[in-house]
């Protein structure tokens, strides 16, 4: 669903919410024909299976786990479907990742997404940022969560910072909202945000602010990680240890359905 400013140029759009200074500088709006992989230009669709959080999917480039569905939106679609992984696990659940690590990323910004969670328990997409600097591995790097769910709270969100203690010992801070108490987040697209500075990081549900970490909170924990260009993470996994428990009864697709990112600063 395409922004009318962006015919404009992006310098011409104002940030909707946060920071009033905000520019627009980088967006998808996900216009590609039905069937299209995601524009290579701004994402890649990483290939391996994440052993490290007992998840049960393996990451593919295959579009009929990540597409543009011709009306403006990109699918995230996990699948059943058996076999090894690029990088030799084998899993019964196939899923999309994408990322712009290498070609974007940006410092003391505003991400936003527009999307539809799915609805199965087990689910856990995200919405996130990590550090970019090759010298340093995660936790040091930091990490920025603008959006997680589990299917298993379908009302729930969850916004979270991570970074490492001066040992390199992991810490993370957290806010959480739930929506409006006649809805859950499967039913209608919903606008998810984090916006971060020097100062603080905060996170937004359809435009509300529901949380804020502080520099000194963070610095209470351990090294505010913070202060250097993040890129963005989107995926969908299946349980883990978030997601949770994946019962037998959970159907296949479920989907992850997004209208647009953008990126303010």
């Amino acid at each position: 669903m395409a922004l009318a400013c962006l015919a404009a140029g992006l310098s011409s759009c104002d940030s909707a919410a946060g920071e009033p200074h905000r520019k627009l500088v980088w967006s998808d709006e996900f216009d590609g024909a039905n069937g299209a992989l995601p524009d290579p230009a701004k994402w890649k669709l990483e290939q391996f299976a994440d052993a490290t959080d007992d998840e049960m999917q393996c990451y593919t480039d295959n579009s009929d786990n990540g597409h543009t569905d011709g009306n403006g939106y990109l699918v995230i679609s996990a699948i059943a479907a058996s076999g090894n992984c690029a990088d030799g696990w084998y899993r019964d659940v196939t899923s999309a990742r994408l990322t712009t690590q290498g070609m974007h990323s940006w410092e003391h910004a505003r991400f936003e997404i527009r999307a539809k969670m799915p609805s199965g328990v087990g689910t856990w997409p995200a919405f996130w940022a990590m550090g970019d600097d090759p010298k340093l591995e995660w936790p040091a790097v930091g990490e920025i969560d603008a959006m997680e769910y589990v299917g298993s709270n379908p009302a729930h969100v969850i916004g979270t910072v991570h970074g490492a203690t001066d040992s390199g010992d992991h810490w993370f801070l957290q806010a959480d909202t739930d929506a409006a108490s006649d809805t859950t987040l499967t039913t209608d697209m919903h606008t998810y945000a984090v916006e971060w500075d020097a100062d603080k990081v905060s996170w937004y549900l359809d435009g509300e602010e529901y949380g804020t970490v502080t520099r000194h909170e963070v610095e209470a924990e351990g090294d505010w990680a913070f202060d250097r260009p993040f890129y963005l993470i989107l995926n969908l996994a299946i349980g883990g240890v978030l997601g949770g428990e994946v019962p037998d009864t959970l159907t296949y697709p479920q989907e992850l359905v997004v209208d647009w990112v953008r990126v303010y600063a």
